[in-house]
């Protein structure tokens, strides 16, 4: 990264296998803060957060399998844990916080799962929702739409509601990495299957649940904590399932009040649903 860019984002190979991701450099002796994006985003979501996040931690945001620069490749989650795995493996002793929106909360709910001891903390955004039985209607209602829509009328869709409503800096961030619509029947057919509350049971990091009150990937939070040793719930008034695109400054102050409480003083903060 160049010099002077402490705070800037960008797209570059860290790996042998050429993972593609955004990079907010913050020194290598802080934490690492890996985040993962929603459907049909990419790593660039985060694209407002290194600067707000400077200080607490390193953040990584690489575009999931079929996402972003990884377009060309079919989604699954057994290819999303061995992206995570290199990720993470660079790493090396120090702490690694990870989280995820959506979609990207969930892929790290499975690989939380799978290593509950490798993680420092667990943060999920948006994705505190049962995919299965009474649950799974909202997720059918997603493919629902796709199949009516196709590819092009989502981006259509996309272009004239999440283009008004996101963050500006960072939508312009997602659209310059591109999407892909092609795979969301596929990755969340992968949810649905295999994702749900019972990930967290054996997790020895605190949990952070965090969602908007209109958000309904947000409605079994309780449920969700109550799996989880170590859970906080936050829940902000009058935000949606978006909330992290939306309204980035909000979500990263949320997000580096509770990596400095289980970070620095090693404790899990208290609930704060507000």
């Amino acid at each position: 990264m160049r010099p002077g860019a402490s705070t800037a984002l960008a797209v570059r190979a860290e790996s042998a296998s050429a993972v593609e991701q955004v990079r907010a450099s913050g020194g290598a002796d802080l934490p690492l803060l890996v985040l993962l994006h929603g459907t049909r985003l990419n790593g660039a979501q985060w694209h407002a957060y290194g600067p707000l996040l400077q200080g607490v931690a390193e953040l990584l945001a690489p575009d999931l399998p079929g996402h972003g620069l990884r377009a060309g490749e079919t989604f699954s989650l057994a290819l999303a844990m061995q992206q995570l795995d290199e990720l993470i493996a660079q790493a090396g002793p120090r702490p690694v916080v990870l989280g995820g929106h959506s979609l990207g909360g969930y892929v790290a709910m499975c690989y939380a799962q799978q290593h509950p001891q490798r993680l420092a903390g667990l943060a999920l955004m948006g994705c505190a929702a049962e995919p299965r039985g009474a649950g799974a209607w909202m997720y059918r209602q997603v493919a629902r739409l796709w199949e009516a829509a196709g590819p092009d009328g989502m981006a259509r869709l996309d272009a004239l509601w999440l283009g008004r409503v996101a963050h500006a800096p960072t939508w312009a961030a997602v659209c310059a990495r591109g999407g892909d619509f092609e795979q969301i029947r596929l990755a969340w057919g992968e949810v649905m299957r295999h994702c749900g509350a019972h990930q967290l049971r054996q997790l020895a990091c605190p949990v952070l649940l965090l969602g908007g009150s209109w958000d309904q990937l947000h409605i079994h939070a309780r449920r969700f904590a109550a799996a989880a040793p170590q859970a906080q719930i936050v829940t902000r008034p009058h935000r949606s399932h978006l909330w992290p695109v939306t309204h980035p400054h909000e979500v990263a102050a949320e997000l580096r009040r509770w990596l400095q409480h289980i970070l620095v003083r090693g404790e899990a903060p208290a609930d704060a649903p507000r």
